[in-house]
């Protein structure tokens, strides 16, 4: 029986070697990837191809329901209990703007955080990656791409071989 794998891990002591390993599997065709770093390396996004603003719409979407929110508990409080005071209409929405545009904010940046988290799959208690002694070092001074064994292209030996070609070490992640 053959063992599950998760993808295979390549090992990178300086960034510059990770993003143009990361580049060529981008030109050979490759695109679940992953890449670890201890720091920030913009090149990487593009070539990664992962722009996503999902985590946009989320605070979009909870701002609107934040907005809405506020509004229709006021709606419904001054119709609920009708109190004429100084010959003001019941639903003036002058007076509801500041609730509203606080529950709008508020909203807005629970949406964004919890779309965040839910998108980012955090908080995330195992993942494959934690088992490999590679993985530890990420954030200390080692580079890291993984290419995922759910890609289309992915093979066991011609991955492997192809990233023994660039890296110093490779690794078969087990899922």
């Amino acid at each position: 029986m053959t063992e599950r794998c998760y993808g295979f891990l390549a090992d990178f002591t300086q960034p510059e070697p990770l993003i143009e390993a990361a580049r060529a599997a981008r030109e050979a065709g490759y695109t679940r990837m992953e890449a670890y770093s201890p720091f920030m390396l913009p090149e990487l996004e593009p070539v990664l191809g992962q722009r996503n603003n999902r985590a946009y719409w989320a605070g979009i979407l909870g701002a609107l329901i934040g907005g809405g929110l506020g509004l229709g508990m006021q709606i419904y409080a001054n119709l609920s209990y009708p109190l004429d005071i100084g010959g003001r209409p019941l639903i003036a929405l002058q007076g509801f703007a500041v609730i509203t545009f606080l529950l709008t904010i508020t909203g807005g940046a629970l949406g964004a955080l919890f779309g965040l988290l839910f998108l980012c799959r955090l908080p995330l208690l195992h993942h494959p990656l934690f088992e490999m002694e590679a993985f530890k070092r990420a954030t200390d001074d080692r580079f890291l791409l993984c290419i995922r064994a759910d890609d289309p292209l992915f093979s066991e030996t011609e991955t492997a071989l192809w990233l023994a070609e660039r890296a110093v070490t490779v690794s078969k992640v087990p899922a």
